[in-house]
């Protein structure tokens, strides 16, 4: 059984322009990812897909290895799917589907995910969350929240803070917040096309496509510092976050 990592990255992102080649520390974005999701320790291969040339060189240039793929992508798991044609995968193997924009990913949060989905067999994918740690933050739509069953299955995500509270009293731990990583086993893939979302369209979430269609998506909860780096604010936020890291390590 193969366990491979792909990162898919696109240069065109609508809400920070270039954001992939945006340099933080000396490094874009995408190369902070690359490093970063290197240090996982179950991880056996590791790819950039992408549709840009000046991405395929910033990572080359880094010692990772790419995957050219067609600007016709419309999702990053459409761009893994096609991937996956170009290098080899059999119906066997683990993919994961790791966020270009998310740097500060925990590797050991990526194996932890990996694990879940070996052992439990019924299981279709595994995805992350954590408890949000701001109420501004629960309420901002470009963080999506996640609500599980009694068993920590995905029922539903959402851009809008869900649950609700009626009473409007949010307190902190009454959301979580998802983080963009996705184990799957590459059967789930393979279906991937024809499975069909009205949701999915609506709130502009590829991942409600599986639950809809009955795939068992399992949220693994962690205590994460994990950022998805959409605005300029996010941007901000990963530069003194990293300063810090610095500081602590200097």
């Amino acid at each position: 059984m193969n366990i491979i990592g792909i990162i898919p990255a696109r240069l065109k992102s609508t809400r920070l322009k270039e954001k992939m080649l945006i340099k933080v520390n000396g490094k874009t974005i995408i190369e902070h990812t690359f490093l970063n999701a290197k240090k996982s320790k179950l991880i056996k291969k590791l790819y950039i897909a992408t549709d840009d040339n000046k991405i395929k060189k910033v990572i080359e240039k880094a010692g990772g290895s790419v995957i050219l793929t067609s600007s016709k992508c419309k999702s990053g798991t459409e761009r893994i799917r096609e991937a996956l044609k170009i290098t080899p995968a059999n119906i066997n193997d683990i993919v994961i589907n790791i966020q270009g924009d998310e740097p500060l990913l925990e590797p050991r949060f990526i194996d932890k995910a990996i694990k879940v989905l070996i052992n439990e067999k019924d299981c279709d994918v595994v995805t992350l969350a954590t408890p949000f740690k701001d109420i501004k933050e629960m309420h901002n739509p470009n963080f999506v929240k996640v609500v599980v069953d009694s068993n920590n299955n995905a029922l539903y995500f959402s851009r809008a803070l869900i649950p609700f509270r009626r009473d409007g009293k949010y307190k902190i731990g009454d959301a979580l917040k998802h983080i963009g990583v996705y184990v799957f086993k590459k059967g789930i893939l393979d279906k991937w096309l024809n499975l069909k979302s009205k949701y999915e369209e609506i709130e502009k979430l590829e991942q409600l496509r599986l639950i809809e269609n009955f795939c068992r998506v399992k949220v693994v909860i962690v205590n994460s510092r994990s950022i998805s780096i959409d605005t300029k604010e996010d941007l901000n936020k990963f530069r003194k976050l990293l300063k810090k890291r610095t500081k602590r390590n200097g």
